[in-house]
């Protein structure tokens, strides 16, 4: 009997060891993966200029027409071409510009754990401060509506208005107060390296963000997955998930006093809908418009309907 229990821990050491390896040779060959997918430099896909941060990173922007200044914040995984349908529209009348948040579109990815919303405000008031805008109408979709609020409750001056679309302000109660700090970053990398080999083109986020599927066009697709092979990036998504939670939103919304139009997509998957409710509760001077036959990006889906609201309330 003794000779059995003996041969069957063995038996189940060597299993462990078995795994053990298979798990690090798969996480190995997800990091290889990466260092060859990767194979973008990030300027090589700008449009417009960039700026430099004190701290000598390049964020990437887009500029055009004339008037009192309008900024566009992007979301998660995206960039500033999210706004290809809209940008123009306002042109008619104010000065644009679209930001690439750091660490997405063409702007530079940094491997410190540098992302959260205080940061990402600080960096947006050195674009403001690069381009003499003391006050400018702000226009956040997703991650970069809850940025836009951070911003506001930051430097309340230096806004007029803001312009929420499906604001992903809540969502960050979800995330770990710390980061994920413990789990080597070479995990986490091969972790997404697999990923993004076993489910290729299907693992583009757009594919879930529009309210009706048969909408998505090739060039939506595109622009997502150009990002995606920008050399950094898997990098600089681990450093998001290492980064604190310092933020000021939701809990201080109620301080955010600036008129503010949120919009959201009735076929919303990304951001529960209740979530607008609960902005309409804790911000004092905002309303709620809903895009019926829209999902999370409803600027992109409906952009008439999105640009007319938009207009419509910064002639107010």
């Amino acid at each position: 009997m003794t000779n059995n229990n003996n041969w069957k821990k063995i038996g189940w050491g060597m299993v462990a060891v078995g795994a053990v390896a298979s798990v690090y040779a798969a996480l190995r060959y997800g990091n290889r993966f990466l260092d060859q997918f990767e194979d973008t430099a990030h300027d090589e896909i700008a449009e417009g200029d960039f700026v430099k941060t004190a701290a000598g990173w390049r964020i990437h922007y887009t500029a055009q027409g004339e008037g009192s200044p309008v900024v566009m914040i992007h979301g998660f995984l995206d960039s500033h071409k999210t706004w290809r349908k809209n940008e123009h529209v306002l042109a008619h009348d104010h000065r644009v510009y679209t930001i690439d948040v750091l660490g997405f579109g063409s702007s530079e990815r940094v491997r410190a754990p540098i992302y959260t919303l205080k940061n990402q405000a600080a960096f947006l008031k050195e674009f403001f401060d690069s381009q003499n805008i003391e006050k400018a109408d702000i226009i956040g979709h997703s991650m970069g509506g809850a940025l836009a609020l951070q911003f506001a409750y930051d430097f309340p001056d230096s806004v007029h208005k803001l312009v929420l679309i499906a604001p992903a302000t809540y969502l960050y109660d979800a995330l770990p107060r710390n980061g994920l700090k413990r789990v080597p970053r070479r995990v986490t990398r091969g972790v997404l390296g697999i990923y993004e080999k076993m489910h290729g083109d299907r693992a583009n986020p757009v594919r879930f963000a529009y309210g009706d599927p048969e909408r998505i066009t090739n060039d939506a697709i595109q622009i997502r997955n150009s990002m995606m092979r920008v050399r950094g990036q898997h990098d600089a998504l681990v450093a998001m998930s290492k980064s604190k939670r310092d933020a000021n939103v939701p809990q201080e919304l109620h301080q955010v006093q600036l008129p503010t139009l949120i919009v959201w997509g009735k076929k919303d998957r990304v951001v529960p809908s209740q979530h607008a409710h609960k902005h309409i509760r804790d911000l004092p001077n905002a309303r709620l418009e809903w895009i019926e036959n829209a999902g999370h990006l409803p600027h992109e889906e409906e952009p008439q309907a999105v640009n007319k609201l938009v207009k419509s309330f910064l002639d107010e």
